[in-house]
């Protein structure tokens, strides 16, 4: 049987090996304060930060920047198209006591790629190598870059890509086996997560298509990844690296069961001190749609929710769906 070790990436170290995935609306504050009360999550990412946006943002005040001790080691995802935007926007984020920067090279929306980012970077090397080179030069932190397979399956390109990032000084890259093209239904293509895990001498995180204590070590045994990153299946069971943890160390990590109902009731009320109702009430709307895969009749909760008139009129709604669901069984 498999077990997983600590990952190193430079000088942090990551145990247990399970990382949460950076996600826009998602992995915020909440998000990892929930996951950390559960255990087993061994570094969080932010969310996706626009190099250029960020520099004007109050870590005081920012909703993207706010964070609390626990939610450690934290590790800041940038979206950049040009090396000239990272100098101000890793000072920020060196200010905030980031503990590792990321790049994000897998985005694929349009509106990001039309404008360099993301995934528009595996096709421009050179733009690439020099946001890399630029992003080493500013920063002594652990430095890691987030990508996809790229626009087309070639192994070729892959390789020159991934070789680049390496050469270029990145301390580790977390690789989401799929095309730009590809959506969520395709099932992820970990056979190249093995294929760069090989090629490579730097730690290799995988991500895609882990929902289960049972996935994530297949994915350590079939690929040879060093840690495992899991986005969506978290923000609804957060609770799972928890369970993915104790197949690692059995006997590190408490066994009692999670009690749904009360996983989003403590959202709710880390929502309610983390941020205005403004912002809160969206980001409860975004995490329902995930969270409401815990039931059998979750679409009606996620409706609840949705076209409820407030935070706190959705969360009374979701907790009579909750007793609902208790009296039937």
């Amino acid at each position: 049987m498999i077990q997983p070790g600590p990952l190193h990436i430079k000088n942090l170290k990551v145990d247990p090996p399970l990382i949460l995935a950076p996600m826009c609306g998602l992995s915020h504050t909440v998000l990892r304060q929930l996951v950390v009360e559960y255990t087993g999550c061994g570094l969080f990412y932010s969310e996706m930060l626009s190099a250029r946006a960020l520099p004007l943002e109050s870590p005081n005040s920012s909703p993207w920047l706010r964070c609390t001790e626990r939610e450690r080691p934290l590790i800041y995802q940038l979206l950049v198209s040009h090396p000239t935007e990272l100098a101000a926007a890793i000072e920020k984020i060196e200010s905030c006591g980031a503990d590792g920067l990321d790049l994000n090279m897998g985005c694929t929306t349009a509106l990001i790629t039309k404008r360099g980012g993301g995934i528009a970077l595996m096709k421009d090397l050179k733009r690439a190598e020099a946001i890399v080179s630029a992003s080493r030069s500013a920063t002594d932190l652990p430095l890691t870059a987030k990508i996809r397979l790229g626009w087309s399956l070639d192994w070729g390109t892959l390789k020159e890509f991934c070789s680049m990032l390496q050469d270029s000084g990145v301390d580790a890259i977390s690789v989401h086996p799929r095309l730009k093209q590809d959506r969520l239904k395709r099932p992820a293509r970990w056979e190249y997560i093995g294929r760069i895990k090989e090629l490579l001498d730097i730690p290799i995180i995988g991500n895609g298509d882990i929902d289960s204590p049972e996935s994530a070590m297949r994915m350590f045994k079939l690929t040879g990844c060093d840690a495992v990153m899991i986005g969506r299946a978290a923000v609804g069971r957060p609770w799972l690296f928890r369970q993915i943890a104790t197949s690692i160390s059995p006997q590190a990590y408490p066994k009692s069961p999670p009690v749904p109902s009360e996983a989003f009731n403590r959202f709710v009320s880390l929502l309610e001190s983390c941020f205005e109702p403004e912002y809160a009430f969206p980001l409860l709307k975004k995490f329902t749609f995930y969270f409401a895969q815990n039931y059998a009749f979750g679409h009606t909760l996620w409706r609840l929710v949705h076209n409820a008139s407030s935070l706190t009129k959705a969360a009374a709604l979701a907790n009579d769906f909750f007793s609902t669901q208790a009296a039937t069984g």
